[in-house]
């Protein structure tokens, strides 16, 4: 009876969590969709001190100093961006073998160059809701030097240690948010290129796993628990649709969890494991597409 009533009370306690969570996330996804557009929802003169912030900001970027940045020499490096990769792509790039160059189609790289300008646009656009927004649900944080907390602003590197084997993560992130309850959410901004309906509800259920995968390799490397996924589809519905016009942007809440953080330091210390024992990992064929070590690693298949 008692080990019944224990059993109880923790399905009970996990269930009142998850709704918490759910709860939770319903909250802050609506909160920065609202954000966005109440900020879109009128034409703001340009800011001579939010410019001045953003150009500085540039400017130290194009400098690409590093020499704060404390490596620990002879251990594996792993980046956030990557860790969903296969093991054995993750091999590769620590033993620093050269990636094979792909050839890109002109409208590819100006895919791409759309991707990267839109997420500057948006950056802009946090500055300036914190600014002329009324009560606005969030701030971006700053940096000890008064920087957004965003990119190279906040990069940096953590040494690591699971289960005996050395490693460390290094990276940076689209923003560091301030909820309006002062609590800090990692903010990860992503575009899509091909429809609209790529961000509709009837394909995109949830965040994508590899990004939900680099939002717990944040949570490393930033100390983070709750993160917000925004998606922006760059393809719009028709100009004169109106109120009617279908959501060009969905926004995804993460509660990182132990559980999530101890099955990636798992996954990079299997590989750093591996590396040092100059033991090549198995590849997963379904991550092959955009792998850049293909050659490479047929001749070892």
């Amino acid at each position: 009876m008692g080990l019944t009533n224990k059993a109880g009370a923790a399905k009970l306690r996990e269930t009142v969590a998850e709704l918490n969570i759910s709860v939770r996330g319903t909250e802050l996804t609506a909160a920065i969709l609202d954000h966005f557009n109440r900020v879109h929802s009128g034409e703001l003169m340009p800011d001579i001190e939010i410019e001045r912030l953003l150009m500085e900001t540039e400017r130290l970027a194009l400098e690409d100093d590093k020499s704060g940045l404390q490596f620990q020499k002879g251990i594996v490096t792993f980046s956030p961006s990557s860790a969903s990769k296969c093991e054995r792509e993750l091999y590769f790039r620590a033993d620093r073998i050269p990636k094979e160059e792909g050839e890109m189609m002109p409208y590819q790289r100006r895919w791409v160059r759309n991707g990267s300008a839109v997420h500057a646009a948006v950056q802009r656009d946090l500055l300036y809701a914190e600014k002329y927004l009324t009560d606005p649900a969030f701030t971006v944080v700053r940096t000890k030097k008064g920087l957004p907390a965003w990119e190279k602003n906040v990069r940096q590197v953590r040494p690591l240690e699971y289960d005996g084997v050395k490693f460390q993560i290094y990276g940076m992130m689209d923003g560091v948010l301030q909820y309006r309850d002062g609590l800090k959410i990692g903010f990860e901004f992503k575009t899509k290129s091909t429809t609209l309906g790529a961000i509709g509800h009837y394909k995109m259920k949830d965040a994508q796993e590899d990004h939900k995968t680099q939002c717990v390799a944040y949570s490393l490397l930033f100390g983070l628990r709750e993160f917000l996924i925004v998606y922006e589809s760059l393809a719009k519905d028709g100009w004169m649709k109106g109120h009617e016009a279908k959501p060009d942007i969905r926004a995804f809440y993460l509660n990182v969890t132990d559980e999530d953080r101890d099955k990636l330091l798992q996954k990079f210390a299997g590989v750093a494991r591996k590396y040092y024992a100059k033991e090549m990992p198995s590849k997963d064929p379904e991550k092959c597409i955009f792998c850049p070590y293909k050659m490479k690693c047929k001749e070892i298949a």
